[in-house]
């Protein structure tokens, strides 16, 4: 059956486990190995953590492991990945909370690119209840496949000429110089300041992949991703969106996250350099009393194009 049939339908139930081992790695994965994540018995997820749900305890559409979404006919060999969000109706889980999660196909849309190929657009919605069956947190992952496979001439810059060098394995702290801020010193449009987090590597790829459980060879697998018709691996848009996240929870409490949700506008490569910027885009309190802020999150290259898009909100009335 094609794709679009399937909008609306629901996959099964299955349980996700909120585990201190995986948030301590996904907390260095994110370079975030903050007291918030590493510490104490019950420690909160990072903002991004629950992208590895699906493929650790369920199902996605690319891995759907025996759901009725294994009878899309549709080509998922080649996603790329489009925009994710999270939701969170209270604090985030902490580890040791148990979670029933269950997937739907929330929408499929067909538009022509500009290159003239098809793109449909694919966007699961996952959500997460506890066990007495209360809403915990939504996410919505978009995944984009293309009628088209990319040439020569549709990357608009530089491939870098890839030579790492490796003086530690050990995933260092990049915004360890970050210092921690109340909502009090919170002001509109300001922010800590870019932050330049040095070359891409493939290791940090990996390392990321290894902890959501994506293992699309896209990310890693160099005759994998010339056989797709890209010039070399490319990097995966929720590390760049998960950086973003570790950044901000240096600054401010990630307790206080109740949403996060980021669109991914270019493909970039090992090698290139990455700038994490995050500013306050709103400052307020709500009907309720409630302190509240809206931040803005930006991932770019050095010549300012912009790999991912973010925003990220936060109550911080406790």
């Amino acid at each position: 059956m094609p794709a679009k049939d399937f909008e609306g339908l629901t996959g099964p139930d299955y349980a996700v486990d909120i585990e201190r081992g995986k948030i301590r790695d996904f907390a260095r994965a994110m370079s975030a190995p903050l007291p918030d994540f590493m510490d104490g018995r019950t420690p909160v997820i990072p903002a991004t953590l629950l992208v590895s749900a699906p493929y650790t305890f369920g199902y996605t559409l690319e891995r759907p492991r025996g759901t009725l979404f294994e009878t899309i006919d549709h080509d998922f060999s080649v996603p790329l990945h489009a925009e994710e969000s999270f939701m969170f109706h209270g604090p985030p889980p902490r580890a040791g909370d148990r979670l029933i999660a269950r997937a739907s196909l929330e929408s499929v849309v067909e538009k022509s690119g500009s290159s003239g190929g098809d793109l449909t657009f694919l966007t699961m919605l996952t959500t997460y209840r506890s066990e007495s069956g209360e809403p915990v947190a939504e996410q919505r992952s978009v995944t984009v496949t293309t009628s088209n496979t990319p040439g020569g001439d549709d990357w608009g810059t530089d491939i870098p000429d890839y030579k790492p060098h490796y003086t530690e394995l050990e995933p260092g702290d990049l915004f360890a110089e970050i210092q921690r801020a109340g909502w009090d010193d919170l002001q509109e449009g300001e922010g800590p300041g870019a932050i330049d987090t040095g070359p891409l590597t493939v290791a940090d790829m990996v390392r990321f992949q290894g902890v959501v459980g994506e293992d699309n060879p896209l990310h890693y697998d160099v005759p994998w991703a010339h056989a797709c018709e890209y010039p070399t691996v490319f990097g995966l848009g929720m590390h760049q969106a998960s950086l973003l996240a570790g950044y901000a929870a240096h600054w401010i409490d990630p307790a206080a996250v109740r949403g996060f949700s980021a669109r991914f506008r270019n493909v970039f490569w090992p090698g290139q350099r990455m700038i994490h910027d995050v500013t306050v885009a709103k400052k307020y309190t709500d009907d309720e009393g409630r302190k509240k802020a809206d931040l803005h999150l930006v991932c770019s290259r050095e010549n300012g194009d912009v790999i991912v898009d973010a925003r990220m909100t936060c109550d911080f009335s406790g």
